[in-house]
C-alpha cells in the first residue's frame, strides 16, 4: 500500500530540482532572480492565470531543428521544468492534505492515488525537462566538438530513462535518516524498495516490477553511485569505505610488508 510517506519523497525531490535549477542559472541571470519570485510566478500560472501543467505531459521532446534559436529552447524546457516541480508540490500542500483532511478514511486512498498519480507525472517531467536544459545549456556553450559528444550524452541518457526517476526517489529516501541510522546498504535496499514498490507496481513505472529485483538495482545504486553513497554514508549506521580509500590502504599494506620483509 502507497502511504502519505511515499509522496513525501517525491514532494521533497521536486522542492530539491526546484532549488537547483534556479541555482545553475547563468552568473548574469543568477543575481538578477528572485528565487520566492520565480516560485510563486508558476504557482501563480497554474492557479490564476489558467496555464494547465499536465498539457505539459504530452509534449514530446525532440532534437532541435534548424532555424529554432536555441536560447528559446533552452528558456521553454526550464520553465517546463520549473512549472512542473513547482505543481509537485501544490498537488501535495493543496490537494493531498485536503484529501487528509476532508475525506473519509474509506474514500481517502482511491482520491490519494490519483493525486499521487499527478504527482508521479509531474516529476518525471521535470527531470525530463531539466536533462534537456542543462544538455542544451553545454551545447550552446560549448565547441562542435564537444556538442557531439553531449548529444552522444543526451543518447546514453535516454537510455538511462528507467534509472533517473529511480535515482530521485533513492536519494530522497536516503536522505532521511531512521532513528538509529540506515542498517547495512543490503537490508537499507530491501526496505527503501519495500516502501517505493507500490508506486511502482501501482503506475506501471519503467522500474522493476520485482521487488527483489527493485532492491537489488537500489543496492547497486548505494555501492556504485558516488552521491547516493554519499546520501547512505551521512545517516547509515556505518558508512561505506570509498573505493578510493580502501585500495589507498591496500597500496601502504604492502608497502609496509616490503619494508619488513
Amino acid at each position: 500500500m502507497v502511504t502519505v510517506d511515499s509522496w513525501q519523497i517525491i514532494y521533497d525531490q521536486a522542492g530539491d530540482l526546484v532549488d537547483a535549477i534556479l541555482h545553475e542559472q547563468p552568473k548574469s541571470e543568477f543575481d538578477a532572480i528572485d528565487f520566492e519570485d520565480a516560485i510563486n510566478s508558476k504557482a501563480e500560472e497554474i492557479i490564476w492565470r489558467g496555464i494547465n501543467p499536465e498539457d505539459d505531459w504530452s509534449a514530446i521532446i525532440r532534437p532541435v531543428k534548424e532555424g529554432v534559436k536555441l536560447d528559446d529552447k533552452i528558456d521553454e524546457h526550464f520553465h517546463v521544468a520549473l512549472r512542473q516541480g513547482v505543481f509537485v508540490r501544490l498537488l501535495y500542500d493543496g490537494d493531498m492534505q485536503n484529501i487528509i483532511k476532508y475525506y473519509t478514511d474509506s474514500s481517502q486512498p482511491g482520491e490519494l492515488f490519483k493525486v499521487g498519480a499527478k504527482m508521479v507525472s509531474a516529476f518525471s517531467c521535470a527531470q525530463q525537462h531539466a536533462t534537456a536544459w542543462r544538455l542544451l545549456n553545454e551545447v550552446r556553450n560549448k565547441s562542435y566538438e564537444l556538442r557531439q559528444e553531449k548529444a552522444q550524452a543526451a543518447r546514453n541518457e535516454k537510455k538511462e530513462e528507467r534509472e533517473v526517476l529511480l535515482r530521485g526517489l533513492v536519494k530522497g529516501a536516503l536522505s532521511k535518516r531512521p532513528a538509529n541510522g540506515w542498517p547495512g546498504h543490503v537490508r537499507t535496499a530491501q526496505t527503501i524498495a519495500k516502501t517505493l514498490f507500490p508506486l511502482v507496481d501501482e503506475y506501471n513505472l519503467l522500474l522493476p516490477n520485482d521487488k527483489d529485483q527493485l532492491s537489488e538495482q537500489i543496492e547497486k545504486l548505494i555501492c556504485h553511485e558516488p552521491n547516493l553513497r554519499k546520501a547512505y554514508n551521512e545517516n547509515a549506521k556505518e558508512p561505506l569505505e570509498e573505493p578510493v580509500k580502501t585500495r589507498k590502504m591496500k597500496t601502504i599494506t604492502l608497502a609496509v610488508n616490503s619494508q619488513v620483509e
